[in-house]
């Protein structure tokens, strides 16, 4: 596909967080004597970032989400549930192809800053990126337009070459905050989206062999 640079998303693409994710909002629920959602109601909340969950999808006022948002941190990142995740197959060896071709590679996910170098450091995969694009609350990063934007400004910094960016990804978040920067999406199917999402892509990749093809490599 020609492709110059490459960012990726984590949770649902990289990272099968899924079990440590599901364990932090019952805690969190629990803690906060609030009603636990159903199973496939907490799929949802796989990809968005957790302000948007607490607050706009589950309609919890500012201070309710806030509560929700220090207990589901202290369990996720203080408790061990972080690294209660895998390894999507064979997706950070096409990252590895990636940067073996001379691509630049940066993360581009809602994950704090935190977590991500809490599991990038569990997995060793942290090199495979010359820019951690994450959230960060304290710098007023939380949307994934936004950590698209941060992702985008650090890379140019550095000389890469934005002229045909794609931002792989699993969730019709990655394909909103994408769009606001101009950049392609290809979904990948192996994480927590479905065929409406999937449809909005650019282009869709069942295994990591076809987004392997897709990249070029």
């Amino acid at each position: 596909m020609n492709y110059t640079t490459v960012l990726w998303d984590l949770d649902g693409t990289i990272l099968d967080s899924a079990p440590g994710v599901f364990a932090s909002f019952v805690h969190t629920f629990e803690t906060l004597g609030l009603p636990v959602p159903p199973a496939e109601q907490m799929r949802t909340f796989l990809g968005p970032p957790l302000e948007v969950t607490f607050g706009e999808t589950l309609g919890y006022d500012a201070e309710v989400a806030a509560k929700c948002l220090a207990t589901y941190r202290e369990i996720y990142l203080n408790g061990g549930q972080a690294v209660n995740a895998n390894i999507f197959d064979g997706v950070l060896d096409v990252i590895a192809a990636s940067k073996a071709a001379g691509l630049p590679n940066s993360l581009a996910t809602s994950k704090g800053i935190s977590g991500v170098n809490i599991v990038g450091e569990h997995f060793d995969f942290l090199d495979l990126f010359d820019v951690l694009g994450a959230a960060d609350l304290e710098k007023g990063r939380s949307t994934k337009s936004a950590v698209v934007e941060y992702a985008l400004a650090e890379l140019a910094a550095q000389g890469a070459d934005l002229s045909r960016t794609v931002l792989i990804g699993d969730r019709i978040h990655d394909i909103e905050g994408a769009r606001e920067h101009g950049i392609e999406v290809i979904l990948v199917k192996w994480g927590y989206g479905d065929e409406s999402e999937w449809a909005q892509a650019d282009a869709v990749a069942e295994t990591a062999d076809e987004l392997r093809e897709l990249l070029g490599l």
